[in-house]
């Protein structure tokens, strides 16, 4: 039995109406009920139900026999990012390292055993697929999810190990020592780099760039395609830049939030 059908104060349809919500992706933005079902693992009734209601509250919007997130599902995200002054701070510097390097600069945040994409820069011409705000990725393979795990108490990084070997064991044997070593180098150098072994024809740095009073950690990854690069520039370069970003970041949070 779950742990949380033993929770008297768990409120299941709740759950349940939030978890048709997160089957929506950038992949599959268009889904039927027997879609939503197979995502989701409910039975279609249940589904069906959830969906009228949610199209009635103005969280999806039906087109036939489909649904897709309605633009009132932003009205959960926009208090959360209206007060991050982070975002603010870093979109200038951000980009212009972006536009140097020719690749895309983003800063994350942890949520569960994935990553979450607050915000993204790019160059204009870049044509392949570039993380977005709302992108969800493995924190195991990832640059960034190596510098967000740094930040990390000890506590909560054992918990953290555990609800990753738990929930993503695939990813976990294939991954776990780059992903140590990574976080290692988050704390001794500052930045960890990966070389495509995640996604193909990129290398990535990732930095830690802060933890706030809430202890939500936030980090920074800066992704470029490997024939921009010349040999060793992630290491060289794009790592010690983007540390040097954070870095600004930070001091002008420091400047404004003392």
């Amino acid at each position: 039995m779950e742990e949380t059908d033993r929770d008297a104060g768990f409120a299941t349809t709740l759950a349940k109406g939030l978890a048709v919500l997160e089957a929506f992706r950038p992949d599959r933005n268009v889904l039927s009920n027997g879609e939503i079902a197979a995502h989701t693992g409910l039975n279609r009734p249940t589904v069906a139900r959830l969906t009228y209601t949610l199209t009635k509250l103005g969280y999806l919007k039906q087109e036939k026999s489909k649904f897709r997130l309605s633009w009132g599902a932003l009205m959960l995200v926009n208090p959360l990012l209206a007060d991050l002054k982070i975002l603010h701070i870093a979109r200038p510097s951000m980009q212009k390292l972006a536009q140097d390097l020719g690749g895309t600069v983003s800063i994350g945040v942890i949520e569960g055993a994935n990553f979450v994409y607050l915000e993204t820069s790019r160059v204009n011409e870049n044509i392949w697929t570039s993380p977005d705000l709302g992108t969800i990725g493995p924190l195991v393979p990832a640059a960034i999810g190596h510098a967000l795990c740094s930040l990390l108490t000890d506590q909560e990084y054992e918990l953290k190990l555990q609800q990753m070997k738990q929930l993503r064991p695939d990813l976990w044997d294939k991954y776990h020592q780059s992903f140590l070593k990574g976080v290692a180098n988050c704390k001794s150098e500052g930045f960890s780099v990966t070389r495509g072994e995640w996604i193909p024809g990129t290398h990535s740095a990732g930095v830690p760039l802060l933890r706030d009073k809430n202890g939500e950690c936030f980090a920074m990854n800066c992704r470029v395609p490997i024939f921009r690069l010349s040999p060793n520039q992630i290491e060289e370069e794009v790592g010690p830049r983007l540390k040097s970003l954070a870095a600004n970041v930070r001091n002008q949070l420091a400047f404004i939030m003392p």
